[in-house]
């Protein structure tokens, strides 16, 4: 049986009680489950390294893209909705679950997300030409500019933008970015320093 570590980060108490009980029920997936809180959530996710955080993204407003990319090992963020949102305001969630949810929807929102934690081999077999072109992306450039610099075709870069798609099931340039970063093809610095240069 796989065991994995589950983080909490909920401002209602009942909530917390209650998704703890529900993710109990799994019978394949044996969970530690921990509640922690919104003061120290850096300090308590580096010490605790959980596969996954489930947080209320209405009531703990936090640095999502700080906390993507600082952890050590990737945690997969599911957003608990107490009320509808908007989608962009989603784009740092790796999945999404409702308070109106039924238990048994919940239970395969996180059985899915360990899976492909389990099975994210997704990006080992990325060529190095592939990986290229992420970089190239993660730093703004268009296709014409990512060709000119590995010295290819346009459509070349086309393509390997839909092999990198199909591989890596991202089709976002801020996706893009999360995986460069968690995967070590760019760093931080190196983003934020592209960033001040635009």
């Amino acid at each position: 049986m796989r065991h994995i570590s589950i983080a909490l980060m909920m401002p209602s108490a009942i909530l917390a009680s209650g998704l703890t009980s529900v993710i109990r029920r799994l019978s394949d997936i044996q969970c530690s489950i921990t509640e922690i809180s919104g003061e120290n959530y850096f300090e308590d996710i580096s010490r605790l390294h959980p596969s996954i955080l489930m947080v209320d993204p209405v009531n703990c407003a936090l640095q999502w893209d700080a906390l993507k990319s600082s952890s050590s090992s990737p945690v997969k963020i599911i957003a608990v909705l107490v009320q509808q949102m908007p989608k962009e305001s989603l784009k740092w969630f790796d999945d999404t679950i409702s308070i109106y949810d039924s238990a048994s929807v919940v239970m395969e929102t996180v059985r899915r997300n360990v899976m492909t934690d389990e099975s994210d081999d997704r990006g080992k077999d990325l060529s190095p030409r592939e990986k290229e072109v992420i970089v190239g992306i993660v730093k703004g450039l268009s296709n014409k500019e990512i060709a000119s610099e590995m010295n290819v075709s346009v459509n070349t870069v086309m393509t390997h933008r839909r092999n990198i798609a199909a591989k890596l099931h991202i089709h976002t340039p801020a996706g893009l970015t999360i995986y460069a970063i968690v995967s070590n093809l760019v760093k931080l610095e190196d983003i934020k320093s592209d960033m001040g240069r635009l």
